[in-house]
């Protein structure tokens, strides 16, 4: 293992890929970011290698955890190459590295001195809390059970087959030993696999199910830094606070009318219809007409029956029309509207949180719903060179776009799919210029830094560090 050696795995958020490891965005070493970084920690005295962790980038809770998945066995490789591990992640891919510490059990496990898995920084992140109903902890908890007795119970029963086809017992009662044999042998390949892969999905649902809470059992914090203004932060919490009622009340009562009206017409026409063929056919009609009607002249009979019929359907439809309306249509808007409401609701919320899996995405802040979370929110020259920066941008890519968009006989639909993928757009953001500061880059080192001096592995993982860097 190199002695002293400082592995800072960089994480990017959505978007922001990049094709290998080398490069100019902020993640890839040979980045303006990454050299200061480097260069400010061995201004202290500590060698740092970027060890950049390239995911899909994809709007998607399902893309990110299998990010997190990957991250947190990439961590686990690191350990044998390095002393200590630090991870830098922005926007989502906050959200990734976090999700890869609850599956480490980071700040959780007594072995935590041996693991160099030291301190995770976060920028400019919207952390998501996971929300998971009783019923699922417990089909979670029966499922780890289950998947736990089979292990034990697999290797018991594969050596007493094995033992049997040794020893010439027919356990299995088959015909031969060759086919007691063949049979273990498939069941051992069969079934063994299978036990694998239960162990491996109960062990990921046991740890979506009893993730770590804030002010818990863990001794390490996330190192979080946001600007007040980050449109990423802001939006998606506003998203969550929108009170969204796609069916307003009285809505699904208003909505049963066409049905109602349709059902009536229809048991009307079928009843008027019935009537004269039953009795044609010499069967009682549906309102048993015929009783009271003299059978001699047929053709008369079955005028009478249809007038009657006829006659009759203005109360046959105002029956089946209220009572659709009101039994139907009030049973939908009493029963259904406000699950209907929640669930078109969360539709919408989950299309701007990336929610496309089983997790239930919520609780947007700018800090981890899983481990203490020391904040530095970006105040002073800095954070107003990022807003003027911001507004800058906007303003060139409005003046860009401003005659396409606002004269007449401009093409504005081609403008605006243009604006939606111009790299101006994305830098117009305070949300993508975090890593254009030198503070920024001097704040994580520094934290790094201490993390490097006060986490000896021979000891405890080190409590929250005291006294965070200011940018102003």
């Amino acid at each position: 293992m190199s002695e002293g050696k400082v592995a800072i795995v960089t994480v990017h958020g959505t978007g922001d890929t990049a094709e290998g490891a080398d490069g100019t965005k902020w993640f890839q070493r040979g980045s303006t970011f990454s050299q200061r970084l480097l260069q400010h920690l061995s201004g202290q005295g500590i060698n740092g290698e970027i060890v950049p962790h390239l995911w899909s980038g994809a709007n998607s809770a399902w893309d990110r955890e299998r990010a997190a998945n990957k991250l947190a066995g990439r961590l686990r490789g690191l350990y044998k190459n390095y002393d200590t591990i630090h991870v830098v992640a922005h926007s989502h891919g906050g959200n990734v590295a976090n999700d890869a510490a609850v599956l480490l059990k980071w700040g959780l496990r007594r072995t935590a001195a041996r693991e160099k898995f030291d301190s995770l920084t976060t920028v400019g992140t919207p952390f998501f809390n996971v929300r998971t109903g009783t019923p699922q902890r417990i089909a979670g908890m029966l499922f780890l059970v289950i998947a736990w007795a089979s292990a034990i119970v697999f290797p018991l029963l594969a050596a007493l087959l094995l033992w049997g086809t040794a020893t010439g017992e027919n356990l299995m009662e088959m015909g031969s030993q060759q086919a007691e044999l063949i049979a273990t042998f498939v069941y051992i390949l069969i079934v063994g696999p299978c036990v694998l892969f239960m162990l491996s999905m109960s062990r990921q649902g046991i740890r979506r199910i009893l993730r770590p809470k804030t002010g818990g059992r863990t001794q390490t914090s996330v190192f979080s830094i946001w600007h007040q203004n980050d449109e990423a932060i802001a939006f998606l919490q506003r998203v969550e606070e929108l009170n969204l009622e796609p069916f307003p009340r009285g809505a699904m009562f208003r909505g049963s009318r066409g049905a109602a009206i349709a059902f009536g017409v229809l048991t009307v026409l079928v009843i008027g219809l019935a009537n004269p063929i039953l009795y044609a056919f010499g069967m009682a009609d549906l309102l048993d007409f015929n009783n009271g009607i003299a059978d001699d002249d047929v053709a008369g009979n079955i005028f009478a029956v249809t007038l009657m019929s006829l006659l009759l359907a203005p109360a046959i439809f105002t029956v089946v029309y209220l009572a659709y309306r009101y039994l139907i249509g009030g049973a939908q808007e009493i029963g259904v509207r406000g699950a209907m409401n929640r669930y078109v609701g969360g539709v919408l919320r989950g299309v701007a949180m990336g929610r496309d899996g089983d997790q239930l995405l919520f609780a947007v802040a700018p800090r981890s719903h899983t481990h203490v979370t020391q904040e530095l929110v970006l105040t002073g020259e800095c954070a107003a060179r990022m807003q003027e920066g911001a507004n800058a941008s906007a303003g060139q890519l409005i003046d860009k776009y401003r005659w396409a968009l606002f004269s007449v006989g401009g093409d504005s639909s081609a403008s605006l799919t243009s604006l939606t993928t111009d790299a101006m757009t994305w830098d117009s953001l305070i949300h993508t210029t975090y890593f254009d500061q030198p503070e920024v880059a001097a704040a994580i080192g520094d934290h790094i830094a201490r993390t490097v001096r006060d986490s000896a592995h021979a000891t405890a993982t080190a409590s929250a560090p005291a006294g965070l860097p200011t940018v102003a």
